[in-house]
Formats: structure tokens, C-alpha cells, sequence
């Protein structure tokens, strides 16, 4: 991605996000006052309950691998060959995995954006994700340090070699 580029990255609608996690990360869509997500919910650096848009269990075996850099993107013969063998799961079945699980916190101040998100487990392929997602630094912060956009340019570049970055940007 060309160097100007990076500027021109919105923040994506938590809808989008939604769909990213639901369709491409085939995570389960959970409601938050489930009696398993207390534990999950009552951590100190989860958004405030009042901002939370949506609670998420990433469970699947192929998706785990990817955001944890053991896969490479998901266009890849690995991704697609692991993908396969992973087993489905519903809402009502997810008991099972929450051990091994990673829970995602999306929330919004103004129900249009994300403003914070909260991830339990290891995945860190989706913090560079859900990063992306806040768009440029410089748009939310015209004084944006330095280090930010940097950090963001190699989330981009990161997300772009996931395979991910058609997705958010609606391609």
C-alpha cells in the first residue's frame, strides 16, 4: 500500500466490524448478559457495559491460528486446509471452548463507531485488526504522535498480508 494511502483510511462502522467478526472470523455472536461472559466482563479494562455494541467468542481452530501468526492469511492453502476440519459451533453449544476462546468486546460512544474494544485471549493478529478499524490517527488526532502512526501503518500492512484489508474497506 502506497505511503498516501494510509491517510485515506476511515474509521469502519461497527456494523461493518459486526459483520467482519460474524462472516470472515465466523465468531459467535453472543449476548452480554450471559451468565458465562461475567468473568469476561467484570475485567477492569473491558468498556464500559453502557457502550458495549456487541460480545463475540472467536472459537474456531483455523481463525485462532490465524490471529495468533500461525497462519499467514487467509487466502492461503494452510488457512483453507485447517478451515475444513474445524468443528461449528452455536451460541447455545459454546461452553465447550470458552476455556480455550477468544472473547472480543466491541463498544461505541455513538453507535456508529467503535470506541473501544476488549480482547480475551491471545490474538494478536486482531488487536492490528480492530486497530485499523479506529482509521488514521490522524483523523481522530490532528497532534497524533509519531510512534501512533507508525504502529498503524504496520497494523495496515499487517491486516493487508492477513488478506483482511478488502474487507474493511468494503473491496
Amino acid at each position: 500500500m502506497p505511503v498516501h494511502a494510509f491517510k485515506s483510511i476511515q474509521p469502519t462502522n461497527v456494523n461493518v466490524i459486526d459483520q467482519l467478526l460474524v462472516n470472515h472470523l465466523h465468531a459467535i455472536r453472543l449476548n452480554q448478559d450471559d451468565e458465562r461472559l461475567i468473568t469476561i466482563l467484570e475485567d477492569p479494562f473491558v468498556p464500559p457495559i453502557e457502550t458495549i455494541v456487541g460480545v463475540y467468542c472467536v472459537y474456531r481452530k483455523s481463525i485462532l491460528d490465524l490471529l495468533q501468526g500461525r497462519i499467514a492469511s487467509i487466502e492461503s492453502y494452510d488457512f483453507q486446509n485447517a478451515s475444513v476440519k474445524d468443528k461449528l459451533m452455536t451460541a447455545e453449544s459454546v461452553e465447550g471452548v470458552l476455556d480455550m476462546a477468544t472473547f472480543v468486546v466491541i463498544a461505541s460512544e455513538d453507535d456508529t463507531y467503535m470506541s473501544h474494544y476488549f480482547i480475551g485471549g491471545e490474538a494478536e493478529k486482531l488487536n492490528s485488526i480492530l486497530n485499523v478499524c479506529f482509521g488514521h490517527p490522524n483523523l481522530i488526532d490532528e497532534q497524533a504522535s509519531k510512534h501512533s502512526i507508525k504502529r498503524f501503518e504496520q497494523d495496515v500492512l499487517i491486516v493487508e498480508k492477513m488478506g483482511f484489508m478488502k474487507l474493511l474497506r468494503n473491496e
